[in-house]
């Protein structure tokens, strides 16, 4: 195998290290979002059980507005959540196209080196 062969090998396999790396990192992602949604429905609970014994009090409304604040946590991580699934997915489909070149040009420079070598 020549220097320049070998240099597109190294390529192809680089390329398809940092897709598959990243395709495993994305992964954790629905578990990371999972365990935020369930942190903030636990701070829920327990503000909800607050309100249960602030009922009536001066203390009800902060209570409420400190609900208020969970449910609005909430919604905003779920847009940044989408937003990023939504990169992440534009990411892999790059790195996969990087990729897939790579291992194209790779065949071909192999093809055309053993070709001329049968000639």
């Amino acid at each position: 195998m020549d220097k320049n062969l070998f240099s597109l090998r190294m390529k192809v396999e680089e390329a398809e290290e940092d897709f598959n790396s990243l395709k495993k990192k994305t992964g954790e992602i629905p578990f990371a979002y999972e365990e935020c949604q369930k942190a903030i429905n636990r701070q829920k609970e327990i503000w909800e059980r607050v309100l249960h014994y602030s009922k009536g009090t001066d203390s009800e409304r902060q209570v409420y507005q400190k609900l208020d604040e969970l449910e609005e946590k909430q919604r905003e991580l779920t847009k940044v959540f989408s937003i990023a699934d939504e990169e992440i997915e534009d990411e892999l489909t790059d790195r996969k196209a990087v990729y897939e070149k790579a291992e194209l040009l790779y065949e071909e420079t192999r093809k055309e080196d053993s070709d001329e070598n049968n000639v």
